[in-house]
């Protein structure tokens, strides 16, 4: 069994100490924690470029969905399998081989435009590459979590770990709005190659330091496969949380790759709008992040999730219906503050309730849920070219609200 990895407490009583605190004395996990800033923010400058330049190169919302469905579908076809590869595989290794992919490819995409070839096509499919790295890592990254600090500190760790990618939602999108404003595409994506590149020095050295989930070497990859998908059906918890998370995703969070039509069409505004627009978000969430992180008990998680699962959607409308750079930015903050609890909540009763031997499995169909948002962005890229972003982002929370407030409910209840 993965053992917790208990460092020197220099003479300070646990108890004195916030357990985010605690949690951060772990020397494997402080590099895993700054692994993840900079992946963090070098996802968010990716898909900040991304949203902004497939509606540069082609004026379509439709292929704004269309360029945000071949970046996410990955994590809904290689994220199961994913999840087998970090029970079978030492996470760590995973991690390095993520990140040094995503400078290969970074630096591929900065070549590619600043040789003024930038088209389409090839962007997007670069951006599939990235999207397969990106599936990688997750469920490498939080079964690390685990076997790194096992289950009395996963809460706490989790939440760290909700700070760093909030942290990065709020400068990512800033920094990246600024340097495509002022610098272009091929600078923004050598900065997101050199983002890559510090996610990698920092992981070199985990590959060893991680141990392997005990009990896996004989399961093939489909049994593997079959045993997660088995246990977390099997858990009622889990299969609710499975459910909302696809509803979520599908339905809800598409309209984060439509803020860009968002910001040109209805705020009359350019990249560094939409840059603002996430950074918002990233706030809110930041201090969500950050109030979780701190508590000295285990918030509670079945009622922190039935609520953020039917206040996000109706956040959503609140924001579909307004005409102000203000008030977006305000209900973006509340919205973040909201989803971040959102997150933390998924994650962490998915690797409590999990097996042992499947944990790594059950990430793997947890991350294909969250993998099937580019349904959801190919549908809103649709409907927003039809109807609009505002009617699209209403149309389909609402939707939402109908499929989430019966479980959110029942938890809140709980």
């Amino acid at each position: 069994m993965a053992r917790s990895i208990e460092p020197p407490t220099g003479g300070v009583p646990p108890g004195a100490r916030l357990p985010g605190v605690e949690v951060f004395l772990h020397p494997a996990y402080r590099r895993l924690w700054a692994s993840g800033c900079f992946v963090y923010f070098a996802r968010w400058v990716d898909l900040v470029a991304l949203g902004w330049l497939a509606l540069e190169l082609t004026g379509s919302p439709f292929m704004v969905g269309l360029a945000a469905f071949a970046r996410t579908a990955p994590m809904m076809v290689v994220g199961p399998f994913a999840g087998v590869i970090a029970d079978q595989v030492a996470p760590g290794r995973v991690l390095v081989l993520t990140q040094a992919g995503g400078v290969v490819v970074a630096l591929a995409l900065a070549l590619l435009f600043g040789s003024g070839a930038g088209r389409y096509w090839p962007f997007v499919g670069l951006e599939v590459i990235v999207g397969a790295l990106w599936a990688l890592d997750f469920s490498a990254r939080r079964t690390s979590i685990y076997a790194i600090l096992g289950p009395a500190r996963v809460t706490h760790a989790v939440s760290l770990e909700t700070v760093s990618m909030q942290v990065a939602k709020l400068g990512g999108p800033l920094l990246a709005g600024f340097t495509l404003a002022r610098l272009g595409p091929a600078a923004t994506f050598t900065l997101l190659a050199a983002l890559y590149a510090g996610g990698l020095a920092v992981s070199s050295g985990l590959r060893r330091s991680i141990p392997r989930p005990a009990g896996v070497d004989a399961l093939s990859v489909v049994e593997s496969l079959r045993a997660g998908l088995q246990a977390a059906w099997a858990h009622p918890m889990i299969k609710g949380v499975l459910l909302a998370t696809v509803a979520m995703n599908v339905l809800v969070f598409p309209y984060q790759h439509m803020l860009s039509v968002f910001a040109r069409d209805v705020l009359a505004g350019g990249p560094g709008v939409l840059g603002a627009l996430i950074a918002a978000e990233g706030l809110g969430a930041l201090v969500g992040a950050l109030a979780i992180a701190a508590l000295r008990r285990h918030p509670p998680q079945e009622r922190l999730f039935g609520l953020s699962i039917m206040v996000i959607p109706a956040m959503v409308v609140a924001f579909s219906l307004s005409p102000t750079l203000s008030v977006c930015l305000l209900l973006l903050v509340v919205l973040g503050l909201v989803e971040s609890a959102f997150g933390a909540t998924q994650t962490t009763v998915v690797l409590l309730s999990a097996p042992e031997r499947n944990r790594g499995g059950t990430v793997g169909i947890l991350s294909a849920c969250i993998g099937t948002q580019p349904i959801g962005a190919l549908a809103i890229g649709v409907l927003a070219s039809m109807a609009g972003a505002p009617i699209a982002f209403a149309i389909n929370a609402l939707t939402a609200l109908v499929l989430t407030v019966p479980l959110g409910a029942r938890l809140v209840r709980r």
